[in-house]
């Protein structure tokens, strides 16, 4: 995490902590995921649409039961 700048963070009083997933099952290639390819492939604006979808979908964000 050392590109980011924690100082801004602590002024408003944020707690900045490392997403660590676990290491098994699907979640094995899990620290090779990054939000930053979706940027790049999709763009700012798609990804904020594809978010704000999933927002407004509240069935897909509970867990299987």
């Amino acid at each position: 995490m050392t590109y980011l700048d924690p100082i801004p963070f602590a002024a408003r009083n944020i707690a900045v902590a490392p997403f660590r997933p676990p290491t098994t099952g699907i979640w094995s290639s899990g620290r090779r995921l990054s939000a930053l390819w979706a940027l790049a492939a999709l763009g700012p604006d798609a990804v904020a649409a594809r978010l704000r979808a999933l927002a407004s979908d509240h069935c897909r964000l509970q867990p299987a039961a």
